[in-house]
């Protein structure tokens, strides 16, 4: 029965997280004024032929770049009113999760990440993580911050926030070491509620400067 109840209870999470994806593609659509959001996107979908591994984004957030760069296209969608707005909001909650233990990792800014991965596959790319390991944690990260011009970490839970804010400090720390390491400028660390809040306040201030 102990065995039984563990796994229905990660069923229900499971399930949970399914219907907040579906959810946050509802709320990203408004955001972005665009069809182009997408719940499990297959990243290299177009690819197969090349025979390479091809990762699934939870959440992402189009034109999708399948076939051409797209950079000049995100660099306009970004500069949108609400959409800057939005990603000022998630680089302010990710300084101030990354600002968590001794501010060793400072956050990066908006000007930073706005124009860094021009070649990105997607505008955003959005990876919730809640029952995986630190290398799979490791592996969505990557994944976010490559393909997605601003890459987000999405974690489910308080340990798993504490355990994407260490592995943010290792890749950082390698940097300043001067050793190989992954470049995690454009990745943010956003918790549900953060994501949530952002959205909120990015369309009630849109709402609120059309009524002045």
């Amino acid at each position: 029965m102990r065995d039984f109840n563990q796994f229905n209870r990660k069923y229900v999470k499971r399930s949970i997280i399914q219907q907040y994806q579906l959810n946050l593609v509802g709320k990203l659509s408004k955001i972005f004024l665009t069809n182009d959001v997408c719940d499990e996107w297959p990243s290299m979908g177009n690819e197969y032929n090349l025979s390479i591994y091809s990762p699934r984004i939870d959440v992402a957030v189009g034109p999708f770049a399948t076939h051409e760069r797209l950079g000049n296209c995100y660099d306009q969608m970004i500069h949108y009113p609400r959409s800057e707005l939005f990603f000022r909001k998630l680089v302010d909650y990710n300084r101030i999760n990354l600002e968590m233990y001794d501010g060793f990792v400072e956050g990066s800014s908006f000007e930073e990440i706005r124009y860094l991965n021009h070649n990105a596959r997607c505008l955003m790319a959005i990876e919730i993580e809640n029952h995986v390991s630190r290398k799979h944690l490791m592996g969505g990260a990557i994944n976010a911050s490559a393909l997605g011009r601003f890459g987000v970490v999405l974690p489910w839970t308080n340990e798993k926030l504490r355990a994407i804010v260490k592995l943010v400090r290792y890749l950082r720390y390698l940097r300043y070491a001067e050793k190989n390491t992954f470049d995690t400028t454009n990745l943010l660390i956003i918790t549900k509620e953060q994501m949530d809040r952002a959205i909120e306040e990015a369309l009630f201030q849109e709402n609120l400067q059309a009524n002045q």
